[in-house]
């Protein structure tokens, strides 16, 4: 059974894509290969702060064996109840 690729995937993978066709027509690696976050970032098209971020992520939800996930977004609730003074 194939997995359905959400657009964001589909845009990474293009990211990557581009990017190993760009060392293609180099003829050798674009990034130095001991530059290792400098280099995901340049394919994955996420900046080298991010990486480190997830990075960070990953080592803790393996030291703690848990999946890592993506952070919800906060939103303003309205209360329950909205009374006016003269329902008060």
């Amino acid at each position: 059974m194939s997995k359905v690729v959400k657009s964001s995937a589909r845009e990474m993978i293009l990211e990557v894509k581009e990017f190993c066709e760009a060392e293609q027509k180099n003829q050798g690696v674009l990034i130095p290969l001991n530059n290792v976050r400098k280099r995901v970032a340049a394919i994955t098209g996420v900046s080298e702060k991010t990486i480190t971020r997830i990075t960070k992520e990953g080592i803790t939800a393996a030291s703690t064996s848990k999946k890592i996930v993506t952070p919800g977004k906060s939103r303003p609730h309205p209360k329950k109840f909205d009374l006016d003074g003269f329902d008060l």
